[in-house]
């Protein structure tokens, strides 16, 4: 470990990589799976958020990557669109 990092926060930071590293690749927003997919990834943030309740840190990460998810399967739409479009 680095500076004054704690062992609490050491694991927050190694456990929320793990779950975005997990669900990374979010699908387009029309695909047919993109329902369960989003149901799959709030329900294993949920249990995150609850483990590490009494640290805000989890939680200040947990949205944040779950807003670059939401960025990156509306990018995708996006891209699905144009092909559509076409």
């Amino acid at each position: 470990m680095h500076g004054n990092v704690t062992q609490e926060e050491w694991q927050i930071f190694k456990e929320a990589y793990q779950y975005f590293s997990e669900h990374c690749l979010p699908p387009a927003n029309q695909e047919e799976q993109a329902v369960a997919w989003w149901t799959d990834a709030a329900q294993a943030m949920g249990m995150l958020d609850v483990k590490w309740k009494d640290y805000p840190l989890m939680r200040g990460l947990l949205i944040a990557i779950y807003e670059y998810l939401e960025f990156k399967a509306k990018e995708k739409t996006k891209e699905v669109a144009e092909f559509v479009q076409e």
